[in-house]
C-alpha cells in the first residue's frame, strides 16, 4: 500500500464521523438480526426474559442520549476554545483528534441513533416476541457501553482543556514525531549533503505547508526515469510557487513533474505528524503566551522549559541508539536533507529568551535549561544551546536588568567567561 494512501487513511481515522457511522451500522445490524433470529425464540421464553420492557428502555435511551450528546459537544467546543486562549490555537488540533473525546461523542451519538432506529422498527411491528428479546439483548449491551463511557468521560472532564494536560499532549505528539524521524532519519532515503542538488528544478504547485512526502512514489518515478532526486523540503516546510521542492539530475516532462509533485502533500497548516519541530514551536508559543503581560504566568514557562529539556534528552538518547545500528535506506535514489537540530533549539527557546528577557527568574531557568542541553552528548544541539544562551544574555542586558541580576544570570549560564564579558 502506498505511503500516501496510508497517510490519508490515518487522517480519515482521526475524524469523528466514521465512529458514528460504525454505531449506525451496528443499529441496522441489530434490527436485521432481531428480525432474522426472532422466529427461532419461543414466545414464552421471550416474555419471561423481559422482552416486553424494550419499548420503555429504548425511549429512555433515546431521550437521554440526545441530551448527553449535546452537552458533550458543547463541552468539547468550550475545551477547544480554552486551549486556544490559554495555550495556543495550534495545540487545539491535538484535542480535536483525541481518540477519547471522539469515542465518547461517537458512543453517545451512536446510542441515540441505535435507539431511534430500533424504536422505528418496534413501532412498525417488524419484530415478534422473539425479535423483541434479541433487541432487548442488544439494548442491554448498549446501556452497559454507555455507562462505561459516561463514567470514563466524567473522569476525563477533570483534565480536558487544562494547560498542564495540553503541554503533556504536545510533548507526547512531539516524541511520537521524533520516533518516526529516528526510525527514518532521512525519510527512508539517503543523506543529502550541503550543496547537493540536481540541475533540473521541480517547483511547488501551490503555496502551503508540506504535510507528508510519499517516498515510495518518488522512488518509483526515479527508477522509471533512471534518475536521482534531491528533495529540498521536509514536513513542516512552507513552500510557494516558484520555490523548488526537489531537483533531479535529468530533465523531467510535464506529466512526470505532476506525479512527483503529487507525492508531496501540501496543506494550509502544519500538523504534528512527521514534523518534530512543530511540537517544539507549539511549546515555544505556549511559553510566550504565558509570559505576556495579560497572562503573567512564569510557572507555565518553566514547565515548558522542563518539558523541552526532557524532549531533547529523549531525542539525543534515541539518536545515539540509532547511530549504533543505523537503518539501511529504503529509497536509494532519493537524497533528503537532515533535520536542523540547531533550529529545533531555537523553535522552543527563542520565544522564551525574547519575551522573558525582563524577568530574572525566567532568565535563570532558561540558562539552566540551556546548560542542560550543552551537557547532552550532541554537538549540534550543544552549540545551538550555547548560542541561545548568549542571545538570552544579550536580551537581558537590553531589557535593562540591574547588574546584580545579570551577574546571577551569568553564574547560571553555561557559556564562556569571555563571551560573558563581551555581552556586559
Amino acid at each position: 500500500m502506498s505511503e500516501k494512501l496510508i497517510y490519508l487513511l490515518q487522517r480519515i481515522l482521526r475524524r469523528t464521523w466514521w465512529r458514528c457511522t460504525l454505531f449506525a451500522l451496528f443499529a441496522v445490524l441489530a434490527v436485521i438480526l432481531a428480525t432474522v433470529l426472532g422466529p427461532y425464540i419461543a414466545q414464552d421464553v421471550a416474555l419471561k426474559m423481559g422482552s416486553d420492557s424494550i419499548d420503555s428502555l429504548l425511549n429512555i435511551l433515546a431521550s437521554s442520549m440526545l441530551t448527553v450528546a449535546i452537552f458533550s459537544a458543547s463541552t468539547m467546543v468550550s475545551s477547544f476554545g480554552a486551549v486556544a486562549s490559554s495555550a495556543t490555537p495550534r495545540a487545539s488540533q491535538l484535542l480535536i483528534e483525541d481518540t477519547t473525546v471522539q469515542n465518547t461523542l461517537a458512543a453517545f451519538i451512536g446510542a441515540f441513533i441505535y435507539s431511534v432506529i430500533a424504536l422505528v422498527g418496534l413501532h412498525a411491528h417488524v419484530y415478534g416476541d422473539g425479535g423483541r428479546l434479541v433487541l432487548f439483548g442488544f439494548t442491554l449491551v448498549v446501556l452497559v457501553l454507555v455507562v462505561i463511557v459516561l463514567l470514563r468521560w466524567i473522569d476525563y472532564l477533570s483534565v480536558l482543556g487544562r494547560l498542564g494536560e495540553t503541554i503533556r499532549r504536545v510533548e507526547t505528539a512531539t516524541l511520537r514525531a521524533m520516533d518516526q524521524r529516528i526510525a527514518k532519519p532521512f525519510l527512508g532515503g539517503i543523506r543529502q549533503h550541503a550543496g547537493d542538488r540536481g540541475a533540473h528544478e521541480i517547483m511547488a504547485p501551490v503555496p502551503g505547508f508540506v504535510l507528508h512526502v510519499s517516498m515510495d512514489l518518488l522512488q518509483a518515478q526515479a527508477e522509471r526515469l533512471d534518475m536521482r532526486i534531491f528533495l529540498h523540503v521536509l514536513p513542516g516546510s512552507f513552500v510557494e510557487p516558484g520555490v523548488p521542492i526537489m531537483t533531479s539530475d535529468r530533465a523531467v516532462d510535464t506529466k512526470s513533474q505532476a506525479v512527483l509533485c503529487g507525492a508531496v502533500s501540501i496543506g494550509p497548516g502544519r500538523t504534528f505528524d512527521h514534523d518534530p519541530r512543530f511540537g517544539l514551536v507549539v511549546l515555544g508559543e505556549i511559553a510566550a503566551r504565558a509570559l505576556s503581560q495579560a497572562v503573567n504566568d512564569p510557572g507555565t514557562s518553566k514547565d515548558v522549559m522542563a518539558t523541552a529539556v526532557k524532549v531533547f534528552a529523549y531525542w539525543t538518547k534515541a539518536l545515539a541508539q540509532r547511530d549504533e545500528s543505523p537503518p539501511a535506506p529504503e529509497f536509494d535514489r532519493i537524497a533528503v536533507p537532515g533535520i536542523d537540530q540547531g533550529g529545533m533549539v531555537e523553535d522552543v527557546f527563542a520565544p522564551i529568551a525574547r519575551y522573558g528577557a525582563g524577568a530574572v527568574e525566567i532568565g535563570i531557568a532558561l540558562q539552566r535549561a540551556l546548560r542542560s542541553l550543552q551537557w547532552l552528548e550532541q554537538d549540534e544541539i550543544g552549540a545551538a544551546a550555547a548560542k541561545m544562551s548568549g542571545y538570552a544574555m544579550q536580551r537581558a542586558v537590553h531589557a535593562g536588568l540591574p547588574e546584580v541580576d545579570l551577574d546571577e544570570l551569568r553564574q547560571n549560564s553555561g557559556w564562556s567567561l569571555a563571551e560573558q564579558g563581551r555581552t556586559s
